[in-house]
Parts: structure tokens; sequence; C-alpha cells
């Protein structure tokens, strides 16, 4: 049995944008994390997370504009 990747152009509208929202919270909490650590590599591996989620919801919110943009629904 072949298990089929997660693919953000199979994703309803509402899934992704409640996958938006919650990966903004995640965000937020790594920032404020991010200013309570005091080792310089936790801080590293802190700001390298918080990119590859902002990857992520940059992703997610490219998909929702070329739908949008697909589906005539932006002037």
């Amino acid at each position: 049995m072949m298990n089929k990747t997660w693919n953000i152009r199979d994703q309803p509208k509402e899934s992704l944008e409640r996958q938006l929202e919650k990966k903004y919270k995640e965000i937020d909490s790594n920032y404020r994390m991010l200013r309570k650590v005091s080792n310089i590599e936790d801080a590293k591996m802190l700001v390298d997370e918080i990119w590859q989620m902002k990857s992520f919801a940059s992703n997610i919110e490219l998909e929702l504009m070329r739908r949008e943009y697909s589906n005539g629904e932006t002037s």
C-alpha cells in the first residue's frame, strides 16, 4: 500500500485557512520563547524553526492567493 504525501493543492480552502492560523500562532509563541532563551544554540535552533514555519505559511498564503485569482474572486 502506497501512502500519499501531503500536498497543499489537495487541501480545501477552509483547511488551509485553519492551518495558516495555527502556524501563525506557533510562530508567535516561538518568538515569545526566543526572548526568554539564554543559550545561543537554543536561540539559533528556534530561529531556524521560525523560518521553516514562515516558509510553510508563505506557501499556504500563495496557494490561497492563487486560488482567489484563478477563481476570479479578485478584481
